[in-house]
């Protein structure tokens, strides 16, 4: 009898694991951090946008997925501005939940700049999201982005960054403030962000 009911209560306490996951997320190990940055780095580079919402916690390129989820051309500048990114590990720090990372990327800060003043000197805010859904548009900046980058050198620096890593349910990610997501971007969304503020 003891026998039986010390198997009800096993069983019954290894369904509630299989359904809560025992654990209450994603385990902060070296490994999943590493895993972590890894999948991080192939979702910007491939600005894959499922792949973002699962790994990037970032309120910028939130804002840009939104829109690039319904235009193609927005998908192909946000990976133009991340194709050249690399990201290598430089110390692991779990007990306070925080990655550091040597970061390359070429240097956009300029391309971005000029890129955002043409931009906004011949159009109006109202004009330009108008014109997000101006195929036409959409094309001629990205090609007009995408030659510019192409033609560009990496940046002359590597630079570190630290970033907190948040546990979800399933995965970890990594939250990214306005300057690591500047730094990434080889200074290029916070010399668009200056230009439209």
């Amino acid at each position: 009898m003891v026998k039986k009911i010390f198997a009800v209560l096993l069983s019954a306490v290894l369904i509630a694991c299989m359904f809560t996951g025992c654990s209450g997320g994603a385990k902060m190990t070296e490994e999943n951090v590493t895993k972590t940055v890894e999948k991080a780095e192939a979702a910007l580079k491939d600005f894959d946008i499922d792949a973002l919402k699962k790994y990037v916690d970032s309120p910028t390129l939130s804002m840009i997925y939104s829109y690039a989820e319904k235009h193609e051309q927005l998908r192909n500048i946000g990976k133009v501005l991340f194709e050249n990114l690399e990201l290598e590990i430089v110390n692991i720090d779990l007990e306070n939940s925080q990655v550091t990372l040597k970061v390359t990327n070429k240097d956009m800060a300029d391309i971005a700049k000029e890129f955002a003043t043409q931009l906004k000197s011949d159009n109006t805010t109202v004009q330009l999201l108008a014109k997000l859904n101006n195929e036409v548009f959409l094309d001629a900046s990205y090609y007009s982005l995408r030659d510019k980058v192409k033609a560009s050198d990496k940046m002359q620096e590597e630079t570190e960054v630290t970033l907190t890593i948040l546990q979800g349910k399933k995965n970890l990610a990594l939250s990214f403030d306005n300057e690591s997501e500047n730094i990434v971007s080889g200074g290029a969304l916070s010399a668009i962000k200056k230009i439209f503020s």
